[in-house]
């Protein structure tokens, strides 16, 4: 309901209990119906008008307040009372609009003196009235923060799209800057030195019979190129290659994000140690095993919180996996579990369990076995 419907509504609510109470005292019953008529013709072209022409509502309310000094005040009063308190609610009072509504309705009492039954109708009308206008109020408010919000929430939207869109276009340029710059590196460390060592077998080619001697030279002299050559490309791709504990924790962060971001589940990651001392089948563990452990906080803890705790000491690798969820008290361990525990005694770890009011906890322990100084070259 909108406040025109309020008005119509209550302003006829009041034209009939006066119409009702003239009748029974014996009035002019045809003045009496004229003035309803009347009343009725002026409320409904208020409402049919007044959404296009907020002027002619301004005109409407105070040609009713006429029409009820001419009819009698003291009859109807309650027409009079919620007329006034249009054209108080018109002249856009705002937060003044009970108190200055308050004070005419005991000025217009003492002033024209209504009837009992006149009075007591106005005053129950108009406390319904309040009531209604300020659940409308309420309930405009509500639209006006609803669509605030739905405005605000497309624009996020669309924001976020956009960042997407940046972020894959920023991965794609710094992967295709990244392979320019390797194959330029290749190109000036090992171009020269291969075009060399084919002019040279060439040569040597062509002296093999004429000066066996020189070509034996040549050969040998193409041989240490190309052997340089093969080492260059070595340290190259060494170099290059990032280090497999921080490429190991970058996969295992972004999966944690992916699960905080799908599940609006709050997730912590944290590294201590060097990493490099965990070998390849550690890493693929402790993957698969997070994996499991988001799966089952999803589908059991009812948590809002996970933790992945990594710390690497001397002689042990400590993985914690942790979420603050209700669901652990009185756990039995299902295939899933099994499965954890399966994968760390395969890498030759320990695996613990503990459950509390606090939530649920998964500790993986592993030894260091990982020398981190060698390195094959292969």
């Amino acid at each position: 309901m909108d406040k025109n419907t309020f008005y119509l509504t209550f302003k006829t609510v009041a034209l009939a209990a006066v119409t009702v109470e003239n009748f029974s005292a014996n009035t002019a019953h045809s003045f009496t119906v004229a003035a309803a008529l009347a009343f009725c013709c002026l409320f409904t072209a208020d409402y049919l008008i007044c959404k296009a022409s907020v002027r002619f509502r301004m005109i409407c309310a105070p040609i009713a307040v006429v029409g009820c000094l001419v009819c009698g005040a003291e009859d109807y009063f309650p027409v009079l009372l919620l007329s006034a308190f249009e054209i108080i609610d018109l002249i856009d009072a705002g937060e003044y609009f009970y108190g200055i509504s308050g004070a005419f309705l005991l000025l217009a009492v003492l002033i024209f003196r209504p009837t009992r039954y006149a009075l007591v109708s106005a005053v129950l009308i108009s406390a319904a009235g309040v009531f209604t206008r300020m659940a409308i109020e309420r309930l405009e408010y509500f639209r006006r923060m609803s669509e605030e919000q739905r405005r605000t929430i497309s624009a996020q939207n669309e924001r976020a799209a956009k960042l997407q869109a940046y972020s894959a276009t920023l991965r794609e340029t710094a992967a295709l800057e990244e392979r320019s710059r390797f194959s330029i590196r290749i190109h000036d460390k090992l171009g020269h030195n291969i075009s060399g060592s084919i002019i040279l077998l060439e040569g040597a080619k062509l002296n093999m019979k004429t000066n066996p001697e020189q070509a034996e030279k040549t050969l040998k002299t193409a041989i240490e190129n190309l052997r340089g050559s093969v080492d260059s490309i070595r340290g190259a791709l060494r170099e290059e290659r990032p280090k497999r504990g921080t490429a190991s924790a970058s996969e295992l962060k972004e999966l944690l994000e992916r699960f905080s971001l799908n599940y609006e589940i709050k997730t912590n990651f944290s590294v201590e140690g060097d990493t490099e001392m965990i070998s390849a089948p550690v890493w693929s563990c402790l993957k698969d095993n997070l994996t499991e452990a988001l799966t089952n906080t999803v589908k059991h803890s009812n948590a809002n919180e996970f933790s992945f705790k990594i710390r690497v000491y001397d002689k042990m690798i400590r993985a914690e996996f942790a979420d603050n969820g209700s669901g652990a008290s009185g756990f039995s361990k299902g295939m899933g579990l099994d499965g954890i525990e399966d994968r760390v005694t395969v890498c030759g770890g320990k695996c613990l369990f503990q459950c509390g009011v606090t939530g649920f906890k998964i500790i993986n322990i592993f030894g260091v076995n990982y020398d981190k100084g060698i390195d094959s070259g292969r």
